[in-house]
Formats: C-alpha cells, structure tokens, sequence
C-alpha cells in the first residue's frame, strides 16, 4: 500500500510541474498565474511541496480567485497527499500587497508508517497576504483543514 502510495505522489508531483508549464507558458495569454510552495504540516510533523494555478473568477475587476492545488507533506509518522480546491477573496487595499480569505474542498491521503493509508474529505478555510505585482511574487498562508484528521498548513511560495 505505501509503495502504491508513493507512486501516486509521484505521479501528482509530475501532473503538477506538467500543469505549471502549462500555465506557466500561458500566463501570457490568460489570467491564469502559476504557483510554487514550501510549507510545514505541524500536527504531522511534516513539511510540505507543491504548486498550483491562481485564476481570475468573474472578470477582470472581480476580487474573486481560484487556486486548485496540490501539496505533498513528508514526516517522520506519516506523509500526506493534500489536494484543493480553494476560492478566495482578495480585499481591496490600495497597497502593493493583497490579502485574502476563502475556503474550499479539500481531499487529504494519509500513508501512516504504522497504519493503512486512508483518504479523508474535507473543507478548506484559509487566509494569506502576498505581492500584486510583478513577474514573481511571493506569498504566505495559513490554512485550516476540518475533515476527519483535520491539519493546519503555513505556507509560503511564488506566483509566477
């Protein structure tokens, strides 16, 4: 099962550096950015990689973000596949820096090392602050995942 598991990890890690190419060669086009993020799971014990896109919901005076993502957490206990699918809303501020609340659904695998993996359905609820503008702009976030085996996430990334 954890061989299973972690070939699924691998495939999902390399689904997403396909989908950030991807947005990443259209981000010219379309209001579509691309994501990179670190992080660490502290009731796992883990730390955590993975990416995303962020997309304009609604248009372009719209406020509304949605930013599906993947992370993969590795511990000590246990590793944790975590996919979203998150809304936000940035606040109008007239700074050079946006911050954000959303939520959204979410699915967390769990490989325990001394346990059978389980998968466990969930709900996002998040916030962060990150740059405007630029072609590389960093970020940071808190987010809370209530679900079975509930996480909290800190991240930090780039958008791109």
């Amino acid at each position: 099962m954890k061989s299973n598991l972690r070939r699924m990890g691998a495939s999902i890690v390399s689904l997403l550096i396909a989908t950030l190419a991807m947005a990443a060669a259209g981000t010219a086009r379309a209001a579509v950015d691309a994501d990179v993020r670190a992080g660490i799971y502290p009731n796992a014990d883990a730390v955590s990689v993975g990416g995303g896109v962020l997309a304009n919901v609604g248009g372009a005076d719209s406020h509304w973000y949605f930013n599906p993502n993947v992370e993969v957490a590795m511990g000590d206990r246990k590793d944790i596949v975590a996919m979203s699918g998150d809304f936000h809303y940035d606040f109008d501020t007239h700074s050079p820096t946006s911050f954000w609340m959303g939520a959204g659904p979410a699915v967390l695998v769990t490989d325990r090392r001394d346990a059978a993996s389980d998968t466990d359905l969930g709900m996002n609820v998040l916030t962060g602050v990150g740059a405007k503008h630029g072609q590389v702009r960093p970020f940071a976030q808190l987010r809370g995942t209530v679900a079975n085996q509930s996480q909290v996430t800190i991240a930090g990334g780039i958008r791109f």
